[in-house]
């Protein structure tokens, strides 16, 4: 009977530290998920602003020297990415292809075509007072006829990028919330089911940071156990999204990824810690006529 006893609290234990783990590596892999995902749509985000474009269309009399000392200038800017010198010549050809060959016959030869230079900005400088204040610049020098942009591209992109970012914020914070309350719960019911425990250690004279010791330990455990499930979960997220989306590599994310991983276990294990203490601290202070309800 005694045998059959201890299996059955021994089993109990057991059962209540899955329902721990499974807790906290669900919530956890949540908040991991949010993570991933507000990720890789600013990454996504900010490709699109770097494939915006704006064009510099040079001055009839700029020579092709000209040309080219602004387009090394513009590289040199802290706002560029890329800057690309189109020659007339050049320009022609693209034009080729979209109106085919020979288009400029009409006009006997004659090429109506500005040299021009293709810039685009660095994503982290992709506000619409800074293009707005370099353009002005670009505008009065000599050399420059008129520059080409779409602000109004610019301001949805900005708006988009915003909203979206203030989202995400909101649903971090939301899950953290939900985190650190449902981990919090169920620590709480693993370690109050050895308040009597607890209390037998505290009659025999056992100092409180003996009794915490071992609960904030499997606190502990339990969280580091959970965030790596967590971390395991959202694995195979990923993988079965890299494997519907063959042309996205995502292994140049590797860095963060493993970043972001480290961050959820040590997550659970800091929660764990902390509402590990809690709880003991809890439970050593009940009143004696609530130790059995």
């Amino acid at each position: 009977m005694k045998d059959k006893k201890q299996y059955k609290n021994k089993q109990g234990l057991l059962t209540a530290d899955f329902s721990t783990i499974l807790s906290i590596s669900l919530v956890l892999f949540m908040v991991a998920s949010m993570i991933l995902l507000s990720f890789h749509l600013w990454n996504l985000s900010s490709q699109v602003k770097e494939e915006v474009s704006f064009t510099v269309y040079m001055a009839d009399d700029a020579s092709l020297e000209d040309g080219k000392a602004l387009t090394q200038e513009l590289k040199s800017n802290a706002l560029i990415k890329n800057a690309t010198y189109i020659s007339p010549d050049d320009a022609a050809k693209m034009m080729n292809k979209v109106m085919g060959e020979g288009h400029l016959d009409a006009l006997d030869g004659f090429n109506p075509y500005q040299a021009s230079i293709q810039v685009n900005l660095k994503a982290e400088n992709f506000t619409v007072k800074q293009i707005k204040a370099f353009i002005t610049t670009l505008e009065s020098k000599p050399v420059v006829d008129s520059v080409d942009y779409r602000d109004d591209l610019i301001n949805d992109i900005n708006t988009a990028y915003y909203n979206f970012s203030a989202f995400g914020v909101i649903i971090i914070i939301a899950l953290l919330i939900i985190s650190i309350t449902l981990i919090n719960h169920a620590i709480n019911m693993t370690i109050r089911s050895k308040k009597l425990l607890i209390r037998s250690m505290q009659l025999v004279g056992a100092k409180a940071s003996y009794i915490r010791r071992p609960f904030i330990v499997k606190g502990m455990c339990l969280g580091f156990i959970g965030g790596v499930l967590a971390d395991v979960f959202a694995a195979i997220l990923m993988i079965l999204i890299a494997n519907k989306l063959n042309e996205v590599d995502f292994s140049q994310f590797t860095y963060f990824y493993a970043l972001a991983a480290v961050a959820i276990i040590i997550l659970g294990v800091l929660l764990s810690l902390l509402f590990s203490s809690i709880a003991v601290m809890r439970n050593m202070n009940l009143k004696n006529y609530k130790l059995y309800n």
